[in-house]
């Protein structure tokens, strides 16, 4: 992106910016008073609830700004949520259907590209309700997946011109940043328990396998930017952001992490652009480079190596206990083929063996795999739902690459519509073998890039008639 400076930000609409000032004091104070009651969150959620009902665009940047810094909040009833995000998007929701109602009552239309195959997966969702045998925790659990599904036509609605997208990225990159920075300095500093997920306490993510999908996320959309925009933007804060990811992912320990990168990695270099055949070819070499290095040393050399070859062995734990999850979803989808077990119902029908791995966790756990998963408890209209809106996306990512063509002036659309488009790739390759959707880490991020490589084809049509016109 171009430069933007903050006071460019903020210049308009003061009034609007100032009603939010008395409402961050009482919601100090109330911090202050009330930092060890649950009712806590009734300050919290009058707070996101002004802010969402009032501007909806400064609420969408509230939450990719929090995103990476959720706390688990338990309620007094035993209710769990990610606060402030999830209960944020909860109230978004809320509010982008009110002014979808008024926006319909004008004639307005919104026109997402996905509504169809999203209105399938949800209403797979909702049917699954009548095979469930756990019903508060499916509807609790359902709700939860329809709102986070609206966040992608959320998205599509308020990121409409550059400046917006500007916003949105400076916003989404300083916390990420910040994020992953804050996780890499303690992984470096236990780089002895590289392998284990207490590595990653007291640190935003929960898991190497969170922070990994998080991290790919923002790498490929830099990536993107850095092979195939041609146009003007400060390369040197982009090239340092690059870099900075680059080592970022080197610190993270998942299998499947690494086959998605791969994969996705190729996808990105295949794309056809004029000029950057060199870059490809700097790019690719330095991945290259860098493997070697890191195989060269003897302790981390030795870790990937075992870690690579238990891939495929039967022998490892984490494996036999995916095998199981996996046969357990199938079974469950023979059971209920069309409608399936009940959104949620996997964590209550997977019992855990203490035997495999010398535990038995903690919370309930999903099939490690997001494909199975979708097909065992939503049934086939889930399941074909799930697999519209995937082909869905990428079928209008290739149209879009192709309506922009390799034009100068819509190069900064086109890298990054490959951006977004490798990083989902990544994220899907990494469903087959985890289940990662429903964790507000991964699957908030998942949704964003489903709402904003529409929104970026509505942004460079829109500039582009705008040029016409002159």
């Amino acid at each position: 992106m171009n430069g933007l400076s903050i006071p460019a930000i903020f210049k308009k609409n003061y009034i609007k910016y100032a009603l939010f000032i008395p409402a961050l004091i009482i919601l100090g104070a109330s911090l202050a008073i009330y930092a060890d009651s649950p009712f806590l969150i009734v300050p919290l959620l009058g707070i996101l609830a002004l802010t969402s009902f009032s501007a909806l665009n400064i609420a969408l940047y509230i939450l990719v700004a929090t995103l990476p810094f959720s706390f688990r909040f338990i309620m007094t009833s035993g209710t769990e949520m990610q606060v402030p995000t999830e209960p944020l998007l909860a109230i978004m929701a809320g509010a982008f259907a009110l002014r979808w109602i008024v926006l319909k009552s004008r004639g307005v239309k919104i026109g997402f590209p996905f509504k169809l195959p999203m209105l399938l997966y949800s209403a797979g969702i909702c049917l699954s309700l009548i095979n469930t045998t756990h019903l508060y925790a499916s509807i609790k659990g359902s709700f939860r997946a329809l709102v986070y599904m609206m966040l992608s036509v959320i998205v599509f609605s308020i990121i409409n011109d550059r400046q917006k997208l500007k916003r949105f990225f400076i916003i989404a990159m300083v916390s990420g940043t910040i994020a992953v920075g804050w996780t890499a300095i303690f992984l470096i500093d236990r780089i002895e328990m590289w392998r284990w997920t207490t590595a990653y306490e007291g640190t935003p993510f929960t898991s190497y396998a969170h922070y990994g999908s998080f991290v790919v996320v923002i790498l490929f959309i830099l990536l993107a930017r850095m092979i195939y925009d041609r146009g003007v933007y400060d390369r040197v804060i982009w090239s340092g952001l690059t870099v900075f990811y680059i080592v970022a992912i080197c610190l993270c320990f998942s299998r499947g992490v690494w086959l998605s990168f791969i994969i996705s990695m190729g996808f990105l270099l295949i794309q056809r652009s004029e000029g950057v055949k060199n870059k490809k070819m700097l790019i690719a070499g330095a991945f290259v480079l860098l493997f070697v290095v890191l195989i060269s040393i003897p302790q981390v050399s030795d870790v990937i190596i075992s870690r690579v070859s238990t891939i495929f062995s039967l022998k490892y734990g984490t494996n036999k206990e995916r095998l199981l999850r996996w046969a357990t979803a199938i079974a469950m989808f023979e059971r209920h083929p069309i409608l399936g077990a009940g959104y949620g119902s996997f964590a209550f029908s997977y019992i855990n063996d203490p035997a495999i791995l010398g535990r038995v966790s903690k919370y309930g756990m999903g099939a490690h795999s997001e494909y199975l998963q979708v097909l065992s408890e939503t049934g086939l209209i889930g399941f074909i739902g799930w697999m519209w809106i995937i082909v869905s996306f990428f079928l209008y990512g290739f149209r879009l690459l192709n309506k922009l063509g390799l034009k100068s002036e819509n190069m900064l659309w086109r890298s990054l519509a490959i951006g977004i488009m490798s990083a989902e790739l990544a994220l899907l390759i990494h469903f087959l073998v985890n289940n990662l959707i429903q964790t507000y880490i991964v699957g908030i991020p998942f949704w964003i890039l489903m709402g904003m490589l529409p929104a970026i084809g509505n942004i460079a049509e829109s500039e582009n008639e705008a040029l016409k016109n002159k």
